[in-house]
Order: C-alpha cells, then sequence, then structure tokens
C-alpha cells in the first residue's frame, strides 16, 4: 500500500509536471517524470475512454499493484521524481499487458 507521502496530490506540482514533465508514451499508457523533492506518483484513467467507475478504480488498482511490485524499478534513480501514470486506452486491458506496458516505459525514461 502507498503512504500519503509517496501519492502526487499537490496542484502545483501535478501542473508542473504535465507542463516541464518529460513524457514517454506506448499505444495505451502515457507516464510523465519531473525531477522532485520526493518520490511521488499518481495513477490516473480517462473518463471518456473509460465511462463505468468500477472498470476505471479497476485500471489504477491494478497499476498501483505494477508500481509496488517493482518499486526499486522506478526509484532507482539518484534524484527523486515525480511520477504520472495516465492511461487513456479504450477498453480494459489485460494485468499482464499493462504491467509490459509500465515496465518499459518507466525503462524508456530512465534510458533518455
Amino acid at each position: 500500500m502507498l503512504n500519503k507521502k509517496h501519492i502526487l496530490n499537490n496542484r502545483e506540482t501535478i501542473s508542473l509536471l504535465f507542463q516541464a514533465g518529460k513524457k514517454v508514451s506506448n499505444k495505451n499508457l502515457t507516464f510523465v517524470s519531473l525531477d522532485n523533492e520526493c518520490f511521488s506518483i499518481m495513477f490516473s484513467v480517462s473518463k471518456r475512454k473509460i465511462s463505468k467507475a468500477v472498470s476505471r478504480n479497476k485500471i489504477k488498482r491494478q497499476m498501483r499493484a505494477i508500481y509496488l511490485k517493482n518499486y526499486e524499478l522506478f526509484t532507482k534513480t539518484k534524484q527523486p521524481k515525480a511520477m504520472s501514470f495516465v492511461y487513456f486506452g479504450n477498453e480494459k486491458v489485460e494485468y499482464k499487458n499493462l504491467e509490459k506496458g509500465m515496465i518499459s516505459l518507466a525503462r524508456k525514461s530512465q534510458i533518455e
């Protein structure tokens, strides 16, 4: 489970993240990262694409589980980061495919 200090909920930081952050995308996901004082993360699912709240919440739960399972991969950088995963696919995705996408985006962002 994520601690409160790890959840990104500051409006100014979120707006700065999307304005000046480094974006990496694949078919259904976008990963945005920006240097910050501490590691913090946000998960978002488009309401226009996935209309049912049950489905949106399930995708967000899956993304949180993948993040916690691969915590070292996301936090092995020297500088702490504010991060965001935005899911914008039109349909629900299987856990395995979502995990592959998130891990590949995290690796791409560390390479660039």
